[in-house]
């Protein structure tokens, strides 16, 4: 019975060895970098984390002309600053699109690229909303952070403008400041914006005094509109330090 085991035992091993192929497939060491510039050539400024836009990857190059072989896109996240960087790419074709970002659908063919070795590319979206700086952020005489912006409504030829929805004066203790890492104690709830205020002055301040002294403050505005996302458009990032 023994020997009846043992040989059972190699004869398994045996056919499964005889199904085994060897995997001669090249692992993923292609590298992709690039950004994503809004309409006036600078670079989007977006979150950082999962709630952020990302690229969408269509490998095009897998499944070639066969079109019985169906093909999951991979998905490539986008940097608080509006970079991406990924070294552990697949080589081939691709299509590549920006999603789930406050701008303008890209268009649906998206870029076809081609990612051999190191390979670099630029995409320029339509963002929503331009918002810029009136007053930059400060402390006040009652510890309060206040700031000052305004927004422009941008369009695209052939696609609806989404209406406003609000406004909100981010602020962390990171770098990493926006609508997925804030202080909730300091941010006040979302001010409701109309398309109306365009080009006026929307004052934000705090929900509450600041009180640790000796602290560095990242601050900055997000508005969004009423997509299906609600992504904010943002301002760039400006310290306040509480002295």
């Amino acid at each position: 019975m023994k020997n009846y085991i043992i040989y059972l035992m190699m004869l398994l091993v045996a056919l499964s060895l005889s199904n085994c192929e060897i995997d001669n497939y090249e692992g993923p060491n292609a590298t992709i970098e690039g950004k994503i510039l809004d309409s006036n050539g600078d670079l989007l400024q977006t979150e950082q984390g999962g709630g952020n836009m990302r690229l969408q990857m269509d490998e095009l190059s897998w499944a070639g002309d066969d079109s019985t072989i169906a093909v999951i896109p991979s998905y490539l996240s986008v940097k608080q600053d509006g970079s991406f960087f990924n070294s552990k790419i697949f080589a081939g074709e691709y299509r590549i699109t920006p999603i789930e970002g406050p701008f303008y659908p890209y268009d649906e063919e998206g870029e076809i690229v081609n990612i051999h070795g190191y390979t670099s590319i630029n995409f320029e979206v339509t963002p929503y909303l331009n918002v810029e700086w009136v007053t930059e952020p400060y402390l006040n005489e009652s510890n309060f952070i206040e700031a000052e912006v305004r927004f422009t409504r941008n369009e695209k030829e052939g696609q609806p403008m989404p209406d406003l929805n609000d406004a909100r004066l981010f602020i962390s203790t990171t770098q990493y400041c926006g609508n997925n890492n804030y202080d909730n104690q300091l941010v006040a709830a979302p001010l409701a914006i109309n398309n109306g205020e365009e080009g006026q002055t929307i004052h934000l301040i705090t929900s509450r005094e600041v009180k640790y002294v000796g602290t560095t403050y990242y601050v900055r505005v997000g508005i969004n509109c009423k997509d299906s996302y609600k992504k904010y458009n943002y301002t760039d990032i400006k310290t306040v330090i509480v002295p």
